[in-house]
């Protein structure tokens, strides 16, 4: 029989999830106007094997570790809104796929392909890092620029390269490092993007942030904050209702 420990815990655990919730939301929101930026999701997975067992071994009452929860928390890859800026340097990809980018760390992978020149006429990020072609850097000088869908580079009519975009099986596993960038598992590879991908020279593609979606999803995530709040009151004013009676009968 539960002594009212268990839905303590479990109030205490509901706070925490929801705080965690509200902490991701307020990352998607606070990045909602940055360019290829990914929102995070959040979920979590109850541990009902390593429950069932404890339940078992203790009669039929959980204690603690074993009703825990897993915490997943996952990038959305989904494609974000497109703008168009006039600047040929920018790009976007319609459809799957990533720009690869040499950093000091290695390869990375971004969709935020808002570019421009360094002094050596080399394709660079905002944070300086070099955009990859399908044989090295890209490095462009003259003055007409044209990129046509698949990442083909036309100065001034002659052909410098191609901008490297690639795929991933499972893209959702991409590690996020922050400045729009992320890295692959030791064990990932990579695909070439499927054929309807396309690279739109003159845009750049928005975050996937839905700002009214973020909004209601942080009102449900305070009021289960605070309805875990109340249930903790609740419980607590109980068991000391419970103590200080026993204490008098005794």
């Amino acid at each position: 029989m539960s002594d009212g420990t268990d839905g303590m815990l479990d109030a205490i655990k509901g706070c925490l999830k929801e705080e965690m919730r509200m902490d991701t939301i307020s990352n998607n929101l606070a990045n909602s106007a940055v360019i290829g930026f990914k929102k995070n999701k959040i979920s979590f997975q109850e541990i009902f094997e390593n429950a069932k067992s404890e339940r078992n071994r203790t009669g039929g009452r959980g204690t603690g570790p074993a009703d825990s929860a897993l915490v997943y928390i996952k990038t959305d890859m989904g494609q974000g809104g497109t703008r168009f800026t006039e600047n040929t340097l920018d790009f976007a990809i319609s459809g799957n796929g990533f720009l690869k980018v040499n950093t000091p760390e290695g390869i990375r992978y971004t969709r935020k392909g808002n570019f421009s020149l360094d002094a050596e006429g080399t394709l660079v990020t905002q944070e300086g890092f070099r955009v990859m072609g399908a044989g090295g850097p890209i490095i462009i000088s003259g003055n007409e620029t044209y990129v046509d869908g698949q990442g083909v580079i036309k100065v001034d009519g002659s052909d410098v390269g191609r901008i490297d975009v690639v795929d991933f099986e499972k893209p959702e596993d991409l590690i996020k490092e922050g400045k729009g960038l992320f890295r692959k598992n030791p064990n990932d590879q990579e695909v070439a993007p499927p054929p309807e991908t396309k690279i739109q020279q003159g845009y750049v593609e928005l975050s996937n942030v839905n700002v009214a979606e973020e909004m209601v999803n942080m009102i449900h995530s305070l009021r289960a904050f605070e309805s875990y709040q109340k249930a903790i009151q609740v419980l607590d004013g109980l068991n000391s209702r419970a103590v200080n009676e026993v204490g008098r009968l005794r």
